[in-house]
Formats: structure tokens, sequence, C-alpha cells
């Protein structure tokens, strides 16, 4: 069952799969794997505002339920979806595809799915290392259009991708509808290109599925290099994107560190924004109670430049911080997460932000399982 499940993984581009799943077989070649997944948060939030009527505050929340299913049809046609909803909302489809796997060089997928450009974007809620990075309305312009936690992470369209030498290259060729497409009235598309790299020689494994993940938790050393490109019609000038990002992540014994850096550029015409990352986990692979812990951080800054005609202002800048305990009771699939996320604005960021925007923290407990 868990080498079927992992071979799916692979075919069809799950990062992390739980450690179970409910399989329905109609024989070998057509089944569906059917599962899902939660994350329970409560946050002590810091006070946002220079309102001096506003008070930080403790609030409980479910900000993800998915319930997902992907499976072969035979061994040419695969197929994946995902029904995801937050609290008492109505949930929605944010995955719908159809693959075709010609070979491990060559697979076709049309429908809705993530946008093949930075490795946020590629990147899920439930293997990340930092789960919650606080948003404000602080910026003009938004570097992160198209990454994880937002609904622009998804496009509609057609995706070409595949692995060249057991993953040593894998390449992503995207031709969608854009994350501000308006079907009624805008013909334009999003065209993406996304490379990766993997120095499979030196002993590290790649990347082979469609999504990524911040980690692997030690089950294979990872050393991955990506470029990505990204053009964006709408009613109006094109904006463009480029990025650059790289994981490495290797157990010694024990020990499992863990690296990531990355770039984001936007732009358009001549007003920019850009997101300059870095974050790091440090696991102990053995247990320690019921479970394994680690302790991870990340560092974040974005900024906006010529947002304003007027020079004696500044650019709007916020900086993230977050520094996050871990405890793996059964990988992604059972885990508690305790963390710290510090806020930063600078003046113009402050200006910008309605109502007025302080520096803020925020202290929040998370439960995640996957089935």
């Amino acid at each position: 069952m868990r080498k079927s499940l992992l071979a799916m993984a692979a075919l069809m581009g799950v990062s992390t799969l739980p450690a179970h799943a409910w399989r329905v077989s109609i024989d070998q070649e057509t089944y569906a794997d059917i599962g899902f997944s939660t994350i329970v948060r409560g946050i002590y939030e810091g006070k946002r505002s220079a309102n001096p009527s506003e008070k930080s505050r403790l609030n409980f929340y479910v900000p993800l339920f998915n319930i997902t299913a992907g499976g072969h049809v035979n061994k040419l046609v695969y197929f994946s979806m995902n029904l995801e909803g937050a609290g008492a909302g109505n949930p929605v489809v944010r995955d719908s595809f159809i693959g075709m796997k010609f070979a491990d060089e060559f697979r076709l997928q049309a429908g809705l799915m993530r946008a093949p450009f930075s490795r946020a974007a590629l990147t899920g809620t439930y293997v990340q290392l930092v789960p919650y990075t606080p948003k404000t309305s602080a910026l003009v312009f938004d570097p992160t259009d198209v990454e994880a936690g937002t609904l622009r992470s998804r496009d509609a369209g057609v995706v070409i991708w595949g692995n060249v030498a057991d993953g040593m290259l894998k390449y992503y060729l995207g031709v969608t509808d854009g994350a501000t497409i308006n079907a009624a009235t805008d013909s334009s598309l999003a065209y993406t290109v996304r490379l990766q790299f993997t120095p499979t020689m030196l002993g590290f494994k790649g990347e082979t599925g469609y999504t990524l993940a911040d980690t692997y938790l030690g089950k294979q050393n990872v050393l991955s290099i990506g470029f990505g490109y990204r053009v964006v019609g709408q009613n109006g000038p094109d904006y463009k994107m480029w990025t650059a990002d790289m994981l490495y992540e290797q157990k010694f014994g024990d020990i499992v560190p863990n690296l990531q850096v990355g770039y984001i550029n936007k732009k358009i015409e001549d007003v920019k924004a850009n997101q300059l990352y870095a974050q790091a986990q440090l696991l102990y692979d053995q247990m320690v109670g019921f479970g394994k812990p680690a302790l991870a951080v990340r560092f974040e800054q974005n900024k906006n430049k010529n947002v304003s005609t007027d020079p004696t202002e500044d650019n709007p800048k916020v900086t993230r911080l977050g520094v996050w305990a871990h405890y793996y009771i059964k990988g992604q699939a059972a885990k508690v997460s305790l963390g710290l996320n510090s806020v930063s604005l600078n003046s113009e960021a402050k200006n910008i932000c309605s109502p007025t925007c302080r520096n803020f923290s925020d202290v929040t407990l998370q439960l995640q399982t996957q089935f």
C-alpha cells in the first residue's frame, strides 16, 4: 500500500503524502486515493493598529481543511482534485486537473493547479517550516502573488513538465489564465517557465514530483536550485516576475539541517516589488517521547519601489521574523507547532496601512493532521 502511494506521489506531484489514505480500486490500473487534512490554530494576536481602542486578543481558527482525491484511469492518464475550506465557510475547489504521463521527461497537465513559478507557489501549507506568516495591508504592490497561502497560487490552464536524468533537471512550461484574469473581459494569458537543477552526481536526490516541500524530514538528501519567470497579461500593462531559490537538506546521523533562501521580483512598468527570504530548520531525527523535535526560523523582507512620484516619500518595507518549535509525532501527518511571528514596518508602510498600522507580534499554537 505504502509503495503504491509513493509511486502515485511521483506521478501526480504530491510532495508529501500522509501516512494513510483510503484507496478505492476498480482494477489494478484504475483507482483513487482519498485523503483528509486539517489545521487548527490558537493565536495570541498583538495589537496591529495605532487606534487606542484596539486590544491584543486570543483567537482560535480552523484556517484550513482539505479533502483530496487522486489516482489513475490507466497507465497514461491520471487525475487529482483538492477541495479546500476554512472555518465554517463554504469549501472551494483549489485543484482539479487531468494529466497524461507519456514519459518521465514529458507530462502534460490541464486544469486548475499550482502555478509553477516560485518554490513557495509549489509548496503546500502542510509541508511548510513556518506555516503562519501574518499579512498586512502595508504594501501598495504585493511581491508575493502566486505564493503559497493565497488563492493566486493556483491558475487554470495547461502545464508541460518533466524530469531529465532522474531529476537532475526538472522543467515546467505553463500557459494559463493568469491570477488577475476576468474571463468575461480579458483575453490575456500568463506564461510561466521554471527550471530546477539538482546535482544528483553528488548523491542528492531530485524533487521529481510536480509540487515541492520545505522539508523532507531526513528521508532524502536534497540540494535544489530553481529559477522561474512569469509574464501575466491584464487590462493594462503586463506584469513580469522572476525568482531564484535554493533548498539544501542533508541527514548527518541523528541531525538533519535544512536551509532555504529565495528572492522574488515583480514589476509593472517602473513600479517594483520584491521579497527576500531565508529560513532554516534543525531536526533531531530520533523519538523524544512520542515525537521528533525541530527548531525552525524564517527571515523575510518585502519592499516596494517607485510607488510614489513624491521624492520625499520613502519606499514601504515590511520585515517579518518567525521562530517555530515543531514536534513531529508522525511526520507531517501528525504535528504540533508553537511559533512567534514578529512584523516590523517602516514609516512609509505605516502611513500606507489603513488604519495606521504598527509593529506587532503573534504567538501561535498549531495542530496539524493528515489522513
